[in-house]
Order: structure tokens, then sequence, then C-alpha cells
């Protein structure tokens, strides 16, 4: 912007006015078209998996807004949200198809004035609808959230975040949930760890796989990006996983149990006999009739996904997931007295009150005190 001169003429009123105002910078508005610019870069900060999800919801929220991204009006229209378009978005999401439940009603005949008293009845959301669950609801708003507190940093003229939790009350990730991880129980670990054909080059893969995941509780993610390399080995002897890039973003060393230790540096010598070098992928993927020829490329996440559903449905756990390992390797540790600050350590929880979410223990049926309860 070009500063015009002082006018000499001016008299001491405006003297005055503009002494007052010495030392404030006056503030550039920014054009609209740059909120686009500020958002690439705020999304650049994230992990691939993070960004993946944050740029649908910014699209998603784009068109509830009524235009596209990229557009000069559609970037008009964002950074003149509001609470009441949060709000509106909230309610319009309630009622998107979602996730299928696990528990799931009898389809029944009703009348027309039938559905609307049930439908007055049943306004709580409890996870048993068809529509986006209440922690979907949540992660959305918790993305567009940030993004909205990156613009009010950047200077754009937002008076306040349309997604201020005093303002719009995001829903309680923790409630209705629809599909909650489950662990695995303790004594069936061993049993799905001998299930992977050891005498087979994908078996042996496969039982290193389920091994850093009960062994050493790692994401999918992680697993999929593990080189020969990041295997290792202390000087007192306990093996360990180099984890690059992490969700946190940033490098750890995961420590694996000896079992799950032998399991995985079994693997390493046989990638080393299929021609694979320190750099390459550890858990590699499997091509042709069978899956029976090995790659150098990694498997990926959707891939042992599907290896650990499969093994799971030989023993009949059918909500077990990946994820599953990972909440039962915390609870196993929480169960066997090791506080929550180390297992967080072991975790690598941004905090102590993440852990307590995988915390599965449970006091049972058999020995909840309410059973002896009795007004004889």
């Amino acid at each position: 912007m070009k500063l015009l001169p002082p006018d000499s003429s001016s008299d001491s009123r405006s003297k005055k006015r503009k002494h007052s105002h010495k030392g404030k910078p006056k503030q550039t508005k920014r054009p609209p078209e740059e909120a686009w610019l500020r958002i690439g870069a705020f999304l650049s900060l994230k992990s691939e998996n993070t960004r993946t999800t944050y740029r649908t919801v910014v699209v998603e929220w784009c068109r509830f807004l009524g235009g596209e991204p990229d557009e000069v009006e559609t970037a008009k229209k964002l950074l003149k949200a509001t609470d009441l378009h949060a709000i509106a978005y909230k309610n319009w999401l309630e009622k998107r198809p979602g996730q299928k439940p696990r528990l799931t009603t009898t389809p029944k005949k009703s009348s027309s004035k039938e559905l609307e008293v049930r439908s007055k009845a049943h306004t709580r959301r409890d996870g048993l609808q068809h529509t986006q669950a209440e922690a979907t609801i949540a992660k959305k708003f918790a993305a567009l959230r940030r993004m909205y507190r990156m613009l009010m940093a950047s200077g754009f003229s937002i008076k306040r975040n349309p997604f201020d939790v005093d303002l719009v009350p995001a829903p309680k990730a923790q409630a209705g949930r629809k599909r909650p991880t489950e662990m695995v129980e303790f004594d069936l670990v061993k049993a799905l760890l001998s299930l992977p054909d050891p005498e087979q080059p994908k078996g042996i893969r496969d039982k290193a796989i389920l091994s850093v995941l009960f062994g050493g509780g790692l994401r999918r993610s992680e697993v999929c990006g593990i080189r020969l390399g990041d295997f290792k080995f202390t000087p007192k002897g306990s093996s360990y996983l180099v984890l690059r890039a992490t969700k946190a973003q940033k490098d750890a060393e995961q420590v694996l149990p000896p079992w799950a230790g032998e399991n995985v540096a079994k693997l390493v010598e046989l990638r080393k006999l299929q021609g694979a070098g320190q750099g390459d992928f550890l858990f590699n993927s499997y091509r042709g009739r069978g899956g029976k020829i090995p790659t150098q490329d990694p498997i990926s996440a959707d891939g042992i996904y599907l290896l650990f559903k499969a093994y799971c449905k030989q023993l009949g756990l059918d909500h077990a997931s990946p994820h599953s390992a990972r909440a039962t390797a915390i609870t196993k540790l929480l169960t066997d007295g090791v506080s929550f600050r180390e297992v967080q350590e072991f975790s690598r929880h941004s905090s102590v009150q993440m852990v307590e979410v995988y915390d599965k223990r449970r006091i049972s049926v058999d020995e909840n005190p309410g059973k002896d309860l009795s007004y004889d």
C-alpha cells in the first residue's frame, strides 16, 4: 500500500490524532484467495494420513457452504462463516449416512404416525443409527476448529472461530460409539501367533507382523514403513524398532519383547535371502496366484487389516482389528501392574488420558459386588 506524505496544512487536531496512532502499524487486509494458500500450507504440515483426512473435511465444508475449493467466492463464504453455519453443518452431518453399527434391529412395518412418535421418542444418538457417528463428527469439528484458528492467526478478518467449543460444543467422541476397539483375550494371543505357517515365507512375514502388533503395540501405518535396518539391538541385547515420522511426526524407538524380537529376526534373515538390503522394506508384499511371489514393495495398511482379520476369523474373533492388538498390549501391561506413566512411554501417547482410553480392563460380572445385593 502506497502511503501519502503528511499534509503540511493540517491543523493541530489532525497532528494530535496522527501522534496518537504513532507506533501502531496499519494492518493490510488479506485477499480472500490467499486463504487457499494458507490452508494448503496448513495441510502440508500434517502427516500423510491426517492430511488426507483434513483435506476431505475441508472439501466437504466448502461444498456445504455452497462452493468448491480453490474458488475466490468459496473463500469469501469460508471466511464469513459463523457459528450458525457450524450448527447447521452439525445437524446436516447427523443425518448423513455412516458406518453400519454392529448391533442392528429387525425391520418392522409401521404406520407413518408410529414412525413419527418413535422418531420423537428416540432423539439420543446411541451408536445404533446408520448415520455418521459422534466420534466422526467430533473429528471433523476438531479439524475445522484448528483450520480457523490458523486463519485467524494469519491475519484474516475473522471475528471469532465458528467452531469455538463455547459456541458450538462438539459431540462427545466416546458417547454412542458404533464400533469401539475391542481387545483380544490374553489367552488367545498365542493361538493367533501360532496360525501362520512357519515353513512358508508368507507365514514367517505374517507371524512377524502379528508380533509387532501385539508385542510393540504398533499402528498399521507404522508397520508399513519399517525397513530392515530399523530392526536393532541394544548393547544389552534388547531388540527394538526405529519408527520414522510417526503419527506424532517424530522418530521413536519401540522396544520389543524377546518373543516378538525373535520372530522379527527370522523375517530379517528371510528378507536378506530374498535380496533385500538395509534400506528395503521389512514387511514386503506378495503377488501372483495365491500370493506366493515376494516383491520389494511394502505391504499396505489395508493389506495388514485384511491379513489380521483373516487370522482372527479362524478363531471366531469377528470384531477384532489390528488396533485391537494395540489395545491388548496396553491393557496387558496395566494388568501386570505397570504404571500409566510407564505405559505411556510404551504406547507413545501424548497424554496419560489417552492411555486410559485404551485400558480395556473391566470388573467381570461374576466379580461385581452387585451380584450379592440382597434386601432380605
